[in-house]
């Protein structure tokens, strides 16, 4: 056995320690499942292999795939609802600050986006994901484009909420990757 070998298999009788005991508490939902794995960024491989060495069983791929879909649109509509219920508390005229975070420097699959109010508070949050082979994402395109997609739909969701000039205007720092 090499010294990886021994390493490995002395962090898994680790983890499957710590858990022991807990076996009966921890009852795994598909649907908390899906949920989790797809907000997390993650595939159903990587996330079934981390609860599997904790010695939690996990739904089945069949069913993680059958249901992604539903799952991933219920996530979209919680983060519209989430951007109407800060929009409904902003005043007409009001200037946000945007600014949005990228998972990589470069080929970023993920970006997360913020739009902030004048005293501070969060305006709007979320993320846009890029869809890609065995993961579905809610944005398809080039990476350097995501900011200012996410700050596009934003904004229309503002508007859309409680109407045109809400927002009189948005400060960027104008470090989007497509200037």
């Amino acid at each position: 056995m090499t010294s990886q070998e021994v390493h490995d298999a002395t962090n898994s009788e680790i983890i499957r320690v710590q858990y022991e005991g807990f076996g009966d508490l921890i009852k795994l939902d598909g649907k908390s499942f899906t949920f989790a794995t797809l907000i997390c960024g993650k595939t159903y491989q990587e996330a079934s292999n981390l609860l599997r060495e904790a010695g939690i069983d996990v739904p089945s791929s069949q069913y993680f795939y059958r249901i992604q879909k539903v799952i991933l649109e219920k996530a979209k509509e919680l983060a519209e609802k989430s951007v109407k219920n800060h929009a409904l508390q902003l005043e007409p005229g009001t200037v946000i600050t945007i600014d949005a975070h990228f998972s990589h420097v470069r080929n970023a699959d993920e970006c997360e986006f913020v739009a902030m109010g004048p005293k501070g508070d969060t305006v709007a949050k979320f993320v846009i994901v890029r869809s890609r082979k065995g993961k579905a994402g809610n944005y398809t395109g080039a990476s350097c484009q995501m900011e200012s997609v996410a700050a596009d739909q934003a904004l229309q969701i503002l508007e859309d909420t409680v109407g045109k000039g809400i927002v009189d205007g948005f400060c960027h720092d104008r470090d989007n990757k497509s200037r």
